[in-house]
Formats: C-alpha cells, sequence, structure tokens
C-alpha cells in the first residue's frame, strides 16, 4: 500500500498578486516552504472571470501573468470555480485552503466538501455570520472533514510571552493586544480596505486578537460584563466603496476593554495605518513594565529577505510569515498522518469568537457616536 506523504493543496480564493493573503499562502507553498504539501490546484472566483477583468483590470492583468507563470513552472491547474476541480484521487489526501471574501466563504466551503477535501483551512473569520459558521461546522461533521482557522497569532510567541510575564508579575497588570496593518491613512485606501473588508474590523483585523481572547483569557459573550471604547485612540469612518459605490461605515482604528464576570480585565487595539507589527503590552499602575512584539528579532532580521524576495507584497506578509508557515505546515501534517495541530484553532473556536465580534461591534459603533 502506498503511503502519501504529502497533501494536494486546492487553494481556493488567490486574490491579486502581492496584496491578497491567498497569493502569499500559495507563494509559500509554490517556493518549497511548507512541509507536507503540495500545490496542485487554484480555484479564482473573481480574476478568472470576465467581470474580474471589467472591475479590476489591473488586478486582473497581474494575477493572469502570475497564473502564466505557475502554470509553466509548477503545472498548477486554475479553475473559477469550485466544481470544475476533477474529483479527489483513491489514494489523494486533499487540503483546502480557503483565502476569499468572507462573504464568498460559506458556498466555497461547500464546493470543498463536495470535491472531497479531508482538511480544510479556513482563514479568519470563516463566515459574515454566526448562523453561517455553524452550519458550515454541521456539514463538515457530517462528511468527516476537520476544519482549521487561519488565526496565526495562537501559536506567535508574543503572545505566549506577554501571557507569562504578565502572569508571573507581583502586582495587578493591564495587558493590551496591539495589531497594526500598514494602508496608508487616505481616504482612497481606506474607502477599499472598507469595501474588501466589509464584515467590519472586529470580524476582519481585529478577529485574530478575539481568537485569542477567546482561547486564552474565557471571553465569551455570556461571560462580559463589560466593554469600553478608547474614545481618545478609536475612529470610526464612513467611506464610498470604489467598486460598488456603497457606504461602508467601520472603524479605522479602535481599542477598547474587556472585563468578564470573572472579574478578568483585557485590551485589544486595532490600528490599519499603524504600521506592520503586533504588540503585547504589559502596564501596571500607568506605567509599561513590557512589550513584545510580533515579528520578534528573528522574523524582524528575516524581512529584508523576504522584501527582495517578493518585492511591493504587503509588509504584514513579512511581519507574519513565520506563524502562517507553521499553521500550514501543522494543519498539513495532521492532513497526511493525523498528528493534532497544536495551538491551531478550531472552527469552534471560531464560532465563540465571531459570536463576540457580532456582540461587541454595536455596542462600540454606539459608544463611538
Amino acid at each position: 500500500m502506498t503511503t502519501i506523504k504529502e497533501a494536494s493543496v486546492v487553494l481556493v480564493g488567490c486574490g491579486c498578486p502581492l496584496r491578497s493573503m491567498g497569493w502569499y499562502h500559495a507563494t509559500q507553498i509554490l517556493d518549497n516552504r511548507v512541509a507536507s504539501c503540495t500545490l496542485k490546484s487554484v480555484v479564482e472566483p473573481f480574476y478568472m472571470t470576465d467581470l474580474g477583468k471589467q472591475l479590476d483590470e489591473a488586478g486582473y492583468n497581474k494575477f493572469q501573468e502570475w497564473r502564466n507563470q505557475v502554470e509553466q513552472d509548477h503545472g498548477v491547474k486554475f479553475y473559477a470555480n469550485t466544481s470544475d476541480v476533477p474529483p479527489r484521487g483513491e489514494n489523494e489526501h486533499r487540503l483546502g485552503i480557503i483565502s476569499a471574501r468572507t462573504s464568498d466563504n460559506p458556498k466555497l466551503f461547500a464546493g470543498c466538501i463536495d470535491m472531497g477535501c479531508q482538511t480544510v483551512f479556513l482563514e479568519k473569520p470563516g463566515a459574515p455570520t454566526v448562523t453561517e459558521l455553524e452550519k458550515m461546522s454541521d456539514v463538515a461533521k457530517e462528511a468527516g472533514t476537520s476544519v482549521f482557522m487561519g488565526f496565526n497569532k495562537n501559536v506567535s510567541a508574543y503572545l505566549s510571552r506577554t501571557r507569562e510575564f504578565s502572569a508571573s508579575a507581583d502586582q495587578k497588570c493591564d495587558v493590551t493586544f496591539l495589531h497594526n496593518n500598514a494602508y496608508e491613512n487616505t481616504e482612497k485606501e481606506l474607502a477599499e480596505c472598507f469595501e474588501r473588508n466589509s464584515e467590519g474590523m472586529l470580524k476582519n483585523m481585529a478577529i485574530h486578537e478575539l481568537a485569542m481572547l477567546v482561547t486564552f483569557y474565557d471571553v465569551k459573550v455570556d461571560t462580559i460584563a463589560s466593554v469600553e471604547a478608547d474614545k481618545i485612540f478609536s475612529s470610526c469612518k464612513t467611506l464610498k466603496g470604489p467598486s460598488s459605490g456603497k457606504d461602508f461605515t467601520d472603524f479605522d482604528k479602535i481599542k477598547f476593554k474587556i472585563t468578564t464576570k470573572a472579574g478578568v480585565e483585557i485590551n485589544v487595539a486595532a490600528d490599519r495605518c499603524g504600521g506592520d507589527d503586533s504588540v503585547g503590552i504589559v502596564e501596571a499602575s500607568g506605567k509599561e513594565l513590557a512589550r513584545f512584539t510580533m515579528p520578534d528579532e528573528d522574523a524582524v532580521n528575516n524581512i529584508p529577505n523576504l522584501e527582495k524576495k517578493y518585492p511591493g507584497a504587503m509588509p504584514y506578509f513579512y511581519a507574519q510569515d513565520p506563524d502562517y508557515l507553521t499553521l500550514k505546515q501543522r494543519v498539513a501534517k495532521y492532513c497526511v498522518d493525523g498528528t493534532k495541530p497544536e495551538g491551531v484553532a478550531t472552527i469552534d473556536i471560531a464560532i465563540n469568537t465571531l459570536k463576540v465580534a457580532e456582540y461587541l461591534t454595536p455596542i462600540l459603533q454606539e459608544q463611538m457616536k
């Protein structure tokens, strides 16, 4: 009997080269940096269509140029729909990696189940609503498919170091998890960001921090006693999407404190235009005691190499590069031999995280009025 040593990856949702996380997932695999898997197919439901060319010709052209090179160099097959992907082979361990617009995920997830993926790596937050994510979980369980989430910070060193430092301190500490992105602070850039991430900041950018709170601080909707926005730090705007012309209301930056019924206090902050790092900050009596960053020193030292290798990519790809490698390696190994992917969030964690995001968003928007 043949022993299968690699997972066969179907990437669903590649997006625009240099800008979209799906493209970076593909690139890490194609460069042989992810153990236990090979990229076999790409499903791109936007740039493989005439609509993609019509709405974003520049992105369409970049994608097609990249596609032609990948087909030539690696033999990867490209499709517009999950239904076009051939059935799974008899001895194939198929891993679906979904990195698409959140609103498209339920349909694409169903497509991954139908094409026989035994394992799915689903980028956060997974679905637009809790109800949809719960339905996806039920479908996966019925099909016997294991689903893991792209909450890369759950496996990051800065998280464990922040928790360990605050737990060992001899005084009560105030902990803040700050998440920065490097969008330009212009209406044009933020409008595109708001439209592309229309589920909103708490369901998209800050969902990583909320997942950390759910996983490690027992934050759930029914354990939250109060939430308070930092109005000095925070900003909420309504901007017109460049593709649809619709108005999108979202935070370009937000900070808030959650207090649980057990008395745990924890802060989350996120800034679309704050840079390219994430930080765990420990304070006491108004003074900073320590801060731990992602990327850490080793990752920072490697960023110039990544910038040369992938010039012009989104800065957060470089910063989060090692953690995304770790996630895919652990999930791919699970797909092949069943090894438990330590620290990787399940879809059940995602469901509770999304419930918290849905609960907090209207409360914080109301506080910012």
